[in-house]
């Protein structure tokens, strides 16, 4: 189900768990891909023994919380993390991928804005960092689009799928945050 134009598809978030294993071993079929997705945080090919690991993790107070993005039909459409989460002060947005059939469907701003949305309400953070491959133009856009603003460049940050990446840093305020969601809403 598409929206109509400047409208975002609507998505729930919901925690990710084993049954989620395989879809997203099946998202990210090659080294490159895994590296583009997530650097060097799992090793190719993923496996259920990484992700257990990975779902594990999520257990400790305040270190991730992995979701599963589900389309209106029912369809996982995405996954993303909010991670290191400092409550009343900071998180960060981590390891965001849209599913190869449904990318460039607006499902990634949905997705972003939704797992943004949750660590302001509930973790009650005033800002949000993520880093994404400064050469990654498709995500920073999509960040962009979103209220998070470009804060620097980390050269040289780490080595993916065999080549050395250039992080690129971003972050959004609550202010920020509350200025794009009052505009998506029509909020004044």
């Amino acid at each position: 189900m598409q929206s109509s134009p400047g409208t975002p598809p609507r998505l729930e978030l919901r925690r990710f768990d084993r049954q989620d294993f395989d879809r997203l071993i099946s998202w990210v079929p090659t080294a490159e891909a895994l590296g583009e997705w997530c650097a060097s945080f799992f090793t190719y090919p993923l496996t259920y023994a990484q992700l257990q690991r990975y779902l594990d993790s999520a257990e400790k107070a305040n270190a991730r919380v992995i979701f599963t993005a589900i389309a209106p039909s029912g369809e996982a459409v995405g996954h993303a993390e909010i991670g290191h989460i400092w409550p009343h002060l900071s998180s960060r947005l981590s390891r965001v991928l849209v599913a190869p059939r449904h990318r460039r469907n607006g499902f990634g701003g949905a997705m972003v804005a939704s797992t943004v949305a949750y660590s302001f309400t509930e973790h009650h953070v005033d800002r949000i960092d993520l880093g994404v491959a400064s050469e990654n133009a498709a995500a920073i856009d999509c960040y962009h689009g979103q209220g998070f603003r470009r804060v620097g460049i980390w050269p040289r940050a780490m080595e993916a799928a065999g080549k050395i990446i250039d992080v690129c840093w971003m972050t959004i305020d609550r202010k920020a945050w509350s200025t794009v969601r009052d505009a998506t809403t029509g909020k004044n």
